[in-house]
């Protein structure tokens, strides 16, 4: 699916499981969280490039993840961005820097994992949701 974005062009492709799955979280900060990484991701695909969002049963969790297909974070930086106000001085676009803070103040307010790591042309950020059975 090619997307004509105000803020990009870029492919959106996803992955869902076959079968319907529920959980327990805050129904409101949970879309707030799924919000931000979308919206971090939109910010950092290059254009023409793919952003996935895949939700995939592992064990007894779903794990949500959000690639975007653009530049890689340094090393360095990877615990950084979870910071409140911090900002890549190299990146292209300009924010508030609170959006991944927010997003892991959510996260870890629910005792969710969560994370993120460097793939192969780009970047993924996930979290795991326990399968309410």
């Amino acid at each position: 699916l090619l997307v004509d974005d105000p803020e990009g062009d870029f492919v959106l492709e996803y992955e869902l499981p076959e079968e319907e799955f529920f959980v327990r979280a805050d129904k409101r900060r949970m879309e707030q969280a799924l919000d931000n990484l979308i919206l971090n991701a939109k910010k950092n695909v290059v254009p023409g490039g793919v952003l996935k969002l895949s939700l995939i049963l592992q064990g007894d969790s779903l794990r949500f993840s959000v690639y975007d297909q653009g530049p890689q974070i340094p090393r360095e930086n990877m615990d950084k961005i979870w910071t409140k106000f911090y900002r890549d001085r190299d990146c292209a676009y300009s924010g508030s820097g609170l959006g991944l803070a927010i997003v892991a103040q959510i996260l870890s307010m629910q005792d969710m994992p969560y994370g993120v790591e460097n793939r192969p042309g780009g970047v993924e950020f996930y979290f795991s949701v326990p399968v309410f059975r």
